[in-house]
């Protein structure tokens, strides 16, 4: 088995883009001798919307008059069917003169041309638009995110950011087949029979692809995000006794990268320094979902001509060194895979890799085109080098042939991206492999690939322009008449006093009733000119009418209205509350209050305090709270007067739970818990059902850490977090806060036998539960 050091491949694109588009702006302005239209929309006058003060009464009750079983302190309420109209509303068009009215000033979106095709001056537009290299329109061009980075090239990140609050969009494909790609045996015997079909070469076919977004909330810093995924193909026939242990077709589904660039420019922005931090989930082929992390850093530098230039040369040259944590060797148990060409195979399918130093070098050529400089084409070279840091024997292939650089990964990029119209971009690539490292350093390098992506940039931020346009001089107008009219009323006892909560309503005109504030005072909605009927009712029981009658309403004019009542709406008084657990200390409770129209319950404060308005009469009441017996009290409110209620509620006897013994510093279970996989077997219910119990009825235990171990088999790690986990997410379906619970793998770290035996294995695989906040005597 050999892999060839250097391959070489052609590679060439074509690209064309216009040289000038059309821009999109503003309608077409009349001839100098055509007058402008007054009134384009033809909008009607607007009518004046209505002021009321009063509440609705569908909102909190007042003080003064409350709806059964409010809450005392609630607000005083209102409702408005519409702003007030000042009546000194000025010109929308500013101030007259003898040449006529100036227009506001106008977004800029580029000049606006007359009838005859050319733009006219715009003598009123004094900001300059930005210009100069790295600028569109006004404003920064738009960039392309990296395949799985930042803001960059294909797979060197730039120290750019692109606008503040601009957004990116990358879909990315890339695809390579080739034969020998990893198994190419030549034989030293001559007389060995090559016929044998597991003398022929592989075939391996690999289609990749993801999506990439990126966000630039300030103008340094950059967050981006991507998913990757990709399907390998290994066709090979194997010789005697060494049986294939690969599936021929493997998939890596959802791997996830994200990260955060910030760095700054420098000369103008001709010299950019940055550094970018990032974690890569990665998924493996069974499921979908993160089965290891990896982390990386890197530092970016950058210098573009075209800001330390005079003629603004288009050539910016990159380069990026950093270190890469890769974990992705977690993925599988190699150890059960005993065939080296499968497990190569599956190295190379899953992208798996050793930690290592990556560095990355562009050189590209970023020219805009067009007229406004609308387009751009964007010629680009990169050289990726990878030097593994670890060496893992497991992947030796003894009949393969040294590389010249053993440690060593080289591709070199040759690709093309064009910004075709607005934030578009479409590009493509060709990598072509230079160097593959030897089998124990790392992963074989393509010998080609070919890269298409598609993107899309928005920036939210339009440039504006000011610009001046003539308009017919039209007459004054003054502000609109005030149409329709409103009822001011007041509400009075047969005393003569005011009388508050009650309901306003007017039947036939508006659907929602009004609640009269404390002081007796309502403003009703606008109506239009004529009689409207008005009815009070009692908030304790809409159908009871109080008042009715009718008001003249006349436009523009408020109506005076005095309403006196012959018979009062009902009286309220205060219930304060106050309730206690077994020790004396208040607690938080449920109260649920009966009588006089109310059924509902209402929720004490945490040190079980509670204050009620309600209606005069008898009422009964429930009070509640977890783990204590339910208790029932009377009370009746007066008038007018506060009175006060109370309870010390006692702790329901906890049900037993022989099989949890409990110190304050452990919880220890006299059956074992059992997993099946990474889950907990049915067979575990039961005693995990007693350890929730426990912890219901024994709050002093704020705290517990559920810590599981295992062998050495498998993946220790893994396996132990997600049956801890398991434990946790049971207890919490069975009513425990999540708080209370902490979930921790420790894997084969903190054996307590050998794991050559069953027994030791068996001992080996534990749960331990231990108390971190204990809150008893």
């Amino acid at each position: 088995m050999h892999r060839l050091p250097l391959c070489v491949a052609v590679f060439g694109i074509a690209w064309t883009v216009p040289a000038s588009a059309a821009h999109a702006g503003p309608p077409p302005l009349p001839p100098e001798d055509e007058p402008a239209p007054t009134d384009p929309g033809g909008a009607p006058a607007p009518t004046a919307p209505a002021e009321p003060s009063a509440p609705t009464a569908g909102s909190a009750a007042p003080s003064g008059g409350p709806a059964p079983g409010a809450a005392s302190g609630a607000a005083e309420g209102s409702v408005e069917a519409g702003a007030s109209v000042d009546p000194k509303l000025e010109d929308p068009f500013g101030p007259q003169s003898d040449e006529g009215p100036t227009m506001p000033d106008l977004p800029e979106v580029g000049d606006v041309p007359d009838r005859d095709g050319e733009a006219p001056e715009a003598e009123a537009a004094d900001a300059p638009v930005p210009s100069g290299p790295g600028m569109v329109r006004g404003l920064p061009e738009p960039v392309m995110n990296a395949e799985r980075g930042g803001v960059g090239l294909f797979h060197t990140t730039l120290p750019e950011f692109g606008g503040p609050l601009t957004f990116r969009f990358r879909l990315h494909t890339s695809f390579f087949r080739k034969k020998g790609f990893i198994y190419d045996v030549e034989p030293t015997d001559p007389m060995t029979d090559t016929s044998a079909p597991w003398f022929d070469p592989d075939q391996h076919s690999r289609v990749a692809g993801g999506v990439t977004l990126g966000f630039t909330p300030w103008k340094y810093i950059e967050t981006f995000f991507s998913i990757h995924s990709q399907s390998n193909r290994n066709v090979r026939t194997q010789p005697p006794g060494m049986p294939r242990q690969d599936p021929e077709t493997q998939f890596a589904l959802g791997d996830i990268d994200f990260g955060v660039k910030g760095g700054y420019r420098f000369k103008d922005g001709g010299i950019g320094l940055a550094a970018q931090l990032g974690l890569g989930l990665l998924s493996g082929t069974r499921k979908l979902g993160p089965q290891a992390v990896n982390v990386w850093f890197d530092a970016l530098f950058a210098v573009d001509l075209r800001y330390l230039t005079a003629k603004q040369v288009p050539v910016r040259i990159s380069t990026n060194i950093g270190w890469y944590r890769d974990q992705s060797l977690e993925l599988v148990d190699w150890e059960n895979i005993t065939d080296s060409m499968s497990r190569e195979v599956t190295r190379f399918a899953l992208g798996a890799n050793h930690d290592r130093v990556r560095m990355r070098y562009g050189l590209d050529f970023p020219v805009r085109l067009g007229k406004e400089k609308q387009y751009g084409i964007d010629p680009i070279l990169e050289w990726s080098w990878d030097v593994s840091t670890e060496k893992d024997d497991r992947f030796a292939q003894p009949m393969s042939a040294s590389s010249p650089f053993p440690r060593s990964s080289h591709a070199l990029t040759i690709g093309l991206r064009g910004n075709v119209v607005s934030g578009l971009f479409l590009d493509a690539a060709v990598d072509v492999g230079l160097n593959s490292p030897d089998f124990v350093y790392g992963p074989p390098v393509p010998p080609w690939q070919v890269i298409l992506g598609l993107g899309w940039s928005v920036d939210p931020h339009p440039q504006v322009k000011k610009v001046e346009v003539p308009v017919e001089k039209t007459a004054d107008v003054g502000p609109p008449p005030v149409l329709e009219g409103r009822i001011v009323g007041r509400i009075v006892g047969p005393d003569g006093a005011p009388v508050g909560g009650v309901r306003v309503e007017f039947p036939g005109l508006a659907p929602n009733a009004i609640l009269v504030g404390e002081d007796g005072t309502f403003t009703s909605y606008r109506f239009p000119a004529g009689s409207v009927a008005i009815r009070v009712t009692d908030p304790k029981d809409p159908t009871k009418v109080l008042w009715e009658g009718s008001a003249e309403v006349q436009d523009g004019q408020d109506a005076e209205l005095e309403i006196r009542l012959e018979q009062a709406a009902a009286a309220t008084g205060i219930v304060q509350g106050a309730f206690t657990g077994p020790d004396g200390k208040g607690i938080k409770v449920t109260v649920h209050v009966t009588g006089q129209g109310v059924d509902e319950p209402f929720e004490s404060t945490d040190d079980g305090l509670i204050a009620l308005e309600l209606f005069e009469g008898s009422y009964r009441a429930k009070v509640s709270a977890p783990g204590m017996r339910e208790k029932e009290i009377t009370f009746e409110v007066e008038a007018g007067k506060e009175i006060s209620i109370g309870a010390t509620l006692e702790s329901e006897a906890p049900p037993e739970t022989p099989n949890v013994v409990a110190s304050s510093k452990s919880i220890r279970l006299r059956k074992k818990i059992r997993y099946k996989g990474e889950d907990v077997s049915p067979s575990s219910y039961p005693i995990l059902d007693e350890l929730a119990t426990f912890l219901k009825y024994h709050p002093e235990y704020a705290k517990i850490r559920i810590g599981v171990h295992t062998d050495d088999r498998g993946n220790p790690m893994r396996r132990s977090k997600a049956r801890a986990e398991a434990v946790k997410a049971y207890l919490v379906g069975k009513g425990i806060d999540p708080n209370r619970i902490e979930a921790k793998g420790y894997g084969d770290k903190k054996p307590i036998a050998v794991n050559l035996t069953a027994d030791g294995r068996r001992k080996n695989n534990r749960t331990v539960i231990r108390v971190l906040e204990y809150k008893g005597p």
